[in-house]
């Protein structure tokens, strides 16, 4: 090899011999070190560490990730998500400020080796980005997708794009052209307002994902509808190119199903391929994750192993999908749909590659992307606006059309305008999809930015705008009734039984089992142990019914509560159903496991235990806990559902309901209704309860004078009287009920009357009444220790008032849109 003046020779392992420079194949990617010692004399072969492969490609990685840092330390504060950060440092990055021919752009231009290397690395990070969506996407968002899910799916997709084919082929037809003369190529018209119209899954979930909605009821219904417009759009697509490989290679039909399947890369030997592949991920490869989850013991993490095995198989089906003329993206999202969401596979695969991935690979991808961005090219006004009108005519078409369905479902307005928003946002998808098509030659670079503009502006506008409209506070506020009192007669009763410390457990069985499980009306009961996160630096949540457990595994001692309910699904087989939970987190978020689990659950009514416990003989308050008072309290304000606190008093010695049929006695439980909606729940559950033989209810009704003498007028008051009247009738299905009313004009008359039945009954049912003005109670909220409890709940389970017996309060549910 002779010498020259290419100074790439040097980047190589080399030696002189004469006029000759040696060199070995191929290059070598790293350099000697930052002061490597002088191997030739000649001052050309005195090459810089960061023109070797990898410095090079690392000091590029560090200069983005510093730059999009920078940007997102400021926009963040603006309500801006990352996606905004990433765009603005490619921009900068790009031909609009580096201009050709200076060290700058030649440093980040791919050419040489760079152009492979950063279309390899930018594409396994936009694989790896699909991927780990797909981990975050339950899948149980499709099975259980309800009719307003499927219409703002499809219609905000599906028909916008219909609408736009009808206006830009008949209406707008000379939007793209010039005194007849075309500008925007018609083809590149229906590639803008095809993606314009189309709602990414993982784009919609990464922005709910940075704006904490993911869990509440609006982010999963935006949710469910991407995922239905994705699903439609991916198989619609993959017929579409199915149909365009039929066409190019111009197989007769009598080939299609014998020559292309056995012999040749012919189109029906991919499709075959593909069905396999989706065949495969469904019946082989999500079982195999279920046996690793299986195979790991509760509170363990996965084996790396089992991790690496997983992201090879990642990387074979990207090159599958390449080799079958699908998307890249498609194979690894599908393998991601596979993979259980959440503990312990799901976590802790996006808790090892989350940082890398939307921090590092993610951001690098977008400034390759953007490197052809150039402002210089927007010259011509007739560019700027057919474009611009194309892009304003589908924003307005896919606004108006996920609007539309939202409003016949009666969703509030604030909230149809936040789902709209939602599915209008444009972020790494669209751009991606925008780069290839301008690679591909499919759009011009005027359109490719002009287009990556709008993009920047949508994903910088939006949030901030939804961060505005959406009240966190409605987190996980539902649109539909859960609670008991609108239950179907024969429907499953759903409870999420909150656990504290071992002394709940008992309590809570006790309790649960007096709300007479059968196999007509069965109980789904959802356990879930609370404890405070110490000496971890994650939150852990651990699902016992998916985990297998060790008989020496007691580092989160949950052991006890398990077996415990493990026994009483055993006891009510087929009346029952039990699932067990741990969680691990810190006090100011346990409220988001407990909602999240009842929402995700659908469950009617929460219970959670009194922060304070009682001594045996219930004289003497044994623990009082700060922290479960304001964990209590904070569920009241936010629970989807139905929410009781149980004050557990053992009564003597006599515990269960069990032990008092043994002693051939009845359990006594009294519910107390002064009128309300709170009220109401508790005599639903007490309706429930009055089923078992076991159990004696009985319904204290406090009535005034000025209320039995004059004609009921308030319609709060009629549905009191409704549900009354089968209980005054003592005609409840398959149960007794005595009903007794007593005439109370007055707080000190309810005290009294209080006081006389206290040690009567072995549980009290009451509602909580908060904030709601009755004559029965008038003046004495000035005087409750516990808010949460109401006036009634906290008159029962005062020290001073030396009330025996345990007490429910019963809040019916709030977060209603």
């Amino acid at each position: 090899m002779e010498l020259g003046d290419d100074r790439s020779l040097y980047l190589r392992d080399t030696w002189r011999e004469g006029s000759t420079i040696c060199g070995v194949q191929p290059m070598n990617p790293s350099s000697s070190g930052i002061w490597p010692s002088t191997k030739l004399q000649d001052p050309k072969a005195n090459i810089e560490f960061w023109n070797y492969m990898f410095p090079h490609v690392e000091i590029i990685f560090l200069i983005v990730t510093v730059l999009w840092q920078f940007f997102h330390f400021f926009l963040k504060r603006l309500g801006m998500i990352r996606f905004t950060s990433h765009m603005l440092t490619g921009i900068l990055l790009s031909k609009s400020f580096l201009k050709e021919n200076t060290p700058a752009r030649n440093f980040l231009s791919t050419e040489d080796y760079k152009d492979t290397l950063f279309g390899s690395v930018g594409a396994c990070s936009y694989m790896m980005f699909w991927f780990l969506m797909g981990v975050k996407m339950d899948l149980s968002l499709v099975r259980n997708s309800g009719k307003k899910a499927i219409t703002i799916g499809l219609s905000s997709v599906l028909i916008s794009i219909t609408v736009c084919s009808l206006i830009f082929f008949f209406i707008l037809r000379d939007v793209g052209t010039t005194k007849g003369e075309p500008v925007v190529n018609f083809y590149e018209i229906i590639f803008i307002y095809s993606i314009q119209c189309l709602s990414s899954f993982p784009v919609i979930g990464n922005l709910l994902f940075e704006l904490r909605l993911q869990n509440s009821e609006l982010g999963r219904l935006a949710m469910s509808s991407a995922v239905i417009s994705d699903f439609s759009t991916s198989i619609l697509s993959a017929v579409l190119v199915f149909l365009k490989e039929l066409r190019e290679e111009k197989a007769r039909l009598g080939s299609i199903f014998i020559g292309d399947v056995v012999v040749g890369n012919r189109p029906m030997k991919r499709a075959g391929t593909v069905v396999i592949f989706v065949c495969f991920a469904i019946y082989v490869f999500r079982p195999l994750m279920f046996v690793i989850i299986n195979r790991t013991p509760s509170g363990r993490p996965v084996k790396k192993f089992y991790i690496y095995i997983i992201l090879i198989l990642v990387f074979g089906s990207a090159i599958l999908a390449n080799w079958c003329k699908q998307s890249i993206f498609i194979g690894p999202f599908i393998l991601g749909l596979a993979v259980p969401h959440g503990p312990p596979l799901g976590s802790a695969i996006v808790q090892k590659f989350e940082s890398a991935v939307f921090g590092t690979f993610l951001p690098f991808f977008v400034v390759t992307s953007a490197e052809e961005f150039d402002t210089s090219m927007l010259q011509s006004w007739t560019n700027f606006k057919s474009i611009f009108i194309i892009v304003f005519v589908s924003f307005v078409v896919k606004f108006a059309l996920t609007t539309l369905p939202a409003l016949l479902y009666r969703m509030p307005a604030n909230d149809c305008l936040a789902l709209s928003l939602i599915m209008s946002f444009k972020g790494i998808f669209e751009f991606g999809a925008y780069a290839f098509g301008f690679q591909r030659g499919s759009i011009r670079p005027v359109t490719f930015t002009i287009l990556s503009l709008y993009i920047l502006l949508n994903s910088a506008i939006i949030p901030p705008i939804l961060r505005r409209i959406y009240d966190p506070s409605r987190m996980y506020a539902g649109y539909e009734k859960r609670n008991m009192l609108h239950m179907k007669p024969s429907s499953e009763l759903r409870i999420l039984s909150c656990i504290y410390r071992t002394d709940d457990i008992y309590p809570m069985i006790n309790l649960l089992e007096a709300t007479y499980p059968s196999r007509e009306n069965p109980v789904a009961t959802y356990v879930l142990h609370l404890m405070e996160l110490i000496g971890r630096a994650t939150p852990v949540f651990i699902s016992h019914r998916l985990q297998t457990r060790k008989s020496d595994d007691t580092s989160y001692n949950s052991e006890s509560v398990i077996a415990s309910f493990d026994q009483f699904h055993k006891d009510f087989f087929g009346s029952v159903f039990v699932s067990t939970y741990t969680a691990i987190s810190v006090p100011k978020t346990m409220h988001g496991d407990i909602c999240m689990l009842a929402l995700n659950n659908t469950t009617s009514l929460i219970i959670l235990p009194f922060h304070q416990t009682w001594s045996a003989d219930g004289s003497a308050i044994v623990s009082d806990s700060i922290m479960i008072r304001k964990l209590n309290k904070s569920v009241l304000e936010l629970s989807p559902c139905s929410v009781g606190i149980f004050i557990y008093r053992s009564n003597n010695g006599r515990r269960t309901i069990r032990e008092t049929a043994a002693n051939f006695s009845s359990y006594q439980v009294c519910m107390l209704f002064l009128g309300g909606k709170d009220d109401r729940e508790a005599l639903t559950l007490a309706k429930r309860m009055a089923r078992n033989s076991r159990i004696k209810i009985t319904v204290v009704c406090l009535i005034s004078s000025e209320q039995r003498a004059k004609q009921v007028t308030d319609w709060d008051r009629m549905l009191d009287l409704e549900l009354l009247r089968d209980v005054k009738s003592n005609v409840v299905d398959g149960a007794s009920i005595i009903f007794s009313e007593q005439v109370v004009d007055d707080a000190a008359q309810t005290s009294t009357l209080l006081k006389s039945i206290a040690n009567e009954y072995d549980l009290f049912i009451v509602g909580r009444e908060k904030g709601r003005k009755s004559v029965f109670t008038e003046g004495l909220e000035e005087w409750s220790e516990f808010e949460e409890l109401g006036v009634v709940g906290d008159l029962l389970a005062s020290q001073d008032f030396k009330c025996q017996a345990s007490v429910l309060v019963i809040q019916q549910q709030q977060q209603m849109i």
